[in-house]
C-alpha cells in the first residue's frame, strides 16, 4: 500500500485527513483505526463520499477505554511500511490520539511520518502545509458525519465531541521523525508518567527561559539559606538542572525524584555535594527523616498535592515556586485558611513569554514562575508564650 492512514477512530480520516484522500484520488489509501485494530482499503478512483461510506461501519460512539495497540501491534497491522504514513499528532491535545500517533512513530521508525496538526490548546505547531478545503469536500465532511456520527455531536467525553472546530476546512500537517516525535509526546504529557520518555521534555537544558528561570530560582536561595546553614531538600528535582546549579554555589543538596527515569538521570550526572533519593513530597512528610534549612518546591505542585503535608516536613523555611494561575487557584485559598506558615517574601522569578519548542517545531506559551517563602510560625506554649 502506497499510503495508509493510521487514526484513532475512523471519523478521523474524515474530520482530519480528506485532503489526503484528494491527493491520492487515482490510488488506494490503506486505513488503520488503532482503537480496534480493522483496516479497510479505500480504492482510488471513487469520489470521496464514497470512500467515506467504505468507513461508516467502522465508526463507534463508545470505544474511548480500550488499551492501545503496541508498536510491534500497529507494525504487524502495517504489514510492511508503506511508502507514505500519515497520523495524528504527538502534541494532540486530545492525549489517546497523542500516543496513538506517538506508537505510529515507534512501529514506523525508519519513516518521517507525516501528522495532522489536530487540536492542541497548548502548543502552536509550525506546519509544513496547509490545505484548504473545498466547500464540496466539507458538505461530504458534514453531511458522513450527521448520518453517520451523530452521536459524538453531543458526546460527553470531551475526547470524542465533534465540535466546529474539529471539523477543520483547512487540515494542517508537518513532518517528523521519531526522536522528534517522542519529544513532542513528552512534552503533551508533562503531567504524566509519560513525560519521561524523552530526555529533558521540559527543555530545562536548552531553553534560553528556562536558563533564566533556574538562575533566577538558584539566586533566590542563595538570599534566603546559605550553604553553611546545613543541607536543602529539593523535591522532585527531575534530572537536576537546578541540582547542579545549587550545588555549584556549595550546598548540600538531599535531590529527591520519584520517577524512576528521571531519577536516573539524574543519578547519571548527580554533581559531588548531591545526594538522590526516591522520596515524593508525601514520603518526606510521612518520614520526616531528611530535617533540612529548607525544601525547595520549585514547579512541582502541579499534580494534586495536599498542601497540609508541609506542616510535616522537618523543617521551618520553604521556597516553593509556580506558575501564578496555580498560585491564585490553589495555593492562595490553602494559606489564607491555615495557620501554621506565614509568607515572608513573594517574588517574580520568571516573567511569561512566547517560546519555541522542538527545535522550532512548534511554540507555546511559558506561564512565567513565581516564588513564595514560607516561613513557620512559632508554636504557642499554652501559657500565653511562645
Amino acid at each position: 500500500m502506497a499510503a495508509v492512514i493510521a487514526v484513532l477512530h475512523a471519523e478521523d480520516v474524515v474530520l482530519e485527513f480528506a485532503s489526503v484522500l484528494r491527493r491520492h484520488a487515482d490510488r488506494d489509501v490503506g486505513v488503520l483505526v488503532g482503537h480496534s485494530g480493522a483496516r479497510v482499503t479505500l480504492p482510488g478512483g471513487l469520489s470521496l463520499r464514497e470512500r467515506f461510506e467504505l468507513l461508516a461501519p467502522l465508526v463507534r460512539a463508545g470505544g474511548n477505554t480500550e488499551a492501545l495497540p503496541t508498536p510491534e501491534q500497529v507494525a504487524a497491522w502495517l504489514d510492511g511500511p508503506p511508502e507514505e504514513v500519515w497520523t495524528h499528532s504527538p502534541a494532540d491535545h486530545r492525549i489517546r490520539r497523542a500516543r496513538f500517533g506517538w506508537i505510529v512513530s515507534r512501529a514506523v521508525p525508519a519513516l518521517a511520518v507525516t501528522y495532522s496538526v489536530g487540536d492542541n490548546l497548548f502548543l502552536q505547531t509550525v506546519p509544513d502545509e496547509a490545505v484548504a478545503i473545498t466547500a464540496p469536500e466539507a458538505e461530504a465532511k458534514i453531511d458522513f458525519i450527521n448520518r453517520h456520527a451523530g452521536e459524538l455531536l453531543r458526546s460527553r467525553v470531551p475526547d470524542r465531541l465533534v465540535t466546529t472546530d474539529r471539523v477543520p476546512v483547512v487540515e494542517r500537517f508537518f513532518a517528523a521523525d521519531a526522536t522528534r516525535a517522542n519529544r513532542l509526546y513528552a512534552l503533551i504529557s508533562s503531567l504524566g508518567e509519560d513525560a519521561a520518555v524523552a530526555d529533558d521534555p521540559w527543555e530545562f537544558g536548552r531553553s534560553p527561559y528556562e536558563a533564566d528561570r533556574l538562575d533566577a530560582t538558584a539566586a533566590w536561595v542563595t538570599r534566603w539559606v546559605s550553604p553553611a546553614d546545613g543541607p536543602i531538600v529539593e523535591v522532585g528535582a527531575c534530572e537536576g538542572e537546578l541540582t547542579r546549579r545549587l550545588a555549584g554555589k556549595g550546598y548540600a543538596v538531599q535531590a529527591t525524584e520519584p520517577n524512576d527515569s528521571f531519577r536516573d538521570r539524574l543519578i547519571a550526572h548527580a554533581p559531588s555535594g548531591a545526594e538522590v533519593s526516591s522520596e515524593s513530597l508525601e514520603d518526606l512528610a510521612e518520614d520526616g527523616k531528611r530535617p533540612a534549612a529548607a525544601y525547595l518546591l520549585i514547579e512541582m505542585l502541579y499534580y494534586d498535592q495536599d498542601l497540609a503535608l508541609l506542616d510535616a516536613l522537618p523543617t521551618d523555611l520553604v521556597l516553593l515556586a509556580l506558575e501564578t494561575g496555580q498560585l491564585n487557584d490553589v495555593v492562595w485559598p490553602w494559606l489564607r485558611e491555615q495557620s501554621t506558615w506565614r509568607v515572608a517574601e513573594r517574588v517574580e522569578l520568571a516573567p511569561p513569554t512566547l517560546e519555541f519548542v522542538c527545535d522550532g517545531l512548534a511554540y507555546l506559551r511559558k506561564r512565567g514562575s513565581r516564588g513564595l517563602v514560607l516561613t513557620r510560625n512559632p508554636v504557642p506554649t499554652g501559657n500565653g508564650d511562645v
